[in-house]
């Protein structure tokens, strides 16, 4: 990870570019980041990392706050949805909530492992993909693989 120190944080990125501000110690909240960024930066004198990534690029966000955990799966498209630590308003594809974010936690380690990659599908997997998740019981891996094998990316 490139390191630099400089006074303006948000002079990183590029136009278009969706700028992800993680802070190395978190106040009401935590944040992670998980897709394909094009760059990533740590600014040594806001305690910040930078995270940028390309127009139309889909990113998992993990919230956990004191009292709960939240993924969000987002669109790095103009839209509406405003989360903190993000340098524009985005497109939302679904978020799950509790236990919920284990099951797709899990979901992504296997896409991943099994598919290539959690991060290329377009958005009518991603919806297929939630009712696998908030389906009650168990992860369902067969589900799941069938899913993966028969999208057409």
């Amino acid at each position: 990870m490139n390191t630099v120190t400089s006074n303006s944080p948000l002079s990183f990125g590029l136009p278009g570019e969706l700028i992800i501000t993680i802070p190395d110690t978190p106040a009401f909240y935590s944040l992670y980041a998980d897709g394909l960024f094009s760059r990533k930066v740590y600014d040594t004198a806001s305690g910040v990392s930078l995270f940028s990534y390309s127009p139309g690029t889909a990113v998992f966000l993990y919230y956990t706050y004191p009292t709960h955990r939240a993924v969000s799966l987002i669109r790095n498209i103009s839209g509406s949805s405003s989360f903190p630590g993000l340098s524009k308003k985005v497109r939302t594809v679904f978020t799950v909530h509790a236990s919920r974010v284990d099951k797709l936690r899990r979901s992504i380690g296997f896409l991943n492992k099994h598919s290539g990659g959690a991060y290329h599908f377009p958005d009518d997997f991603y919806l297929r993909l939630y009712f696998i998740v908030v389906k009650r019981g168990k992860l369902n891996y067969i589900a799941l693989r069938t899913l993966a094998e028969n999208i057409n990316v």
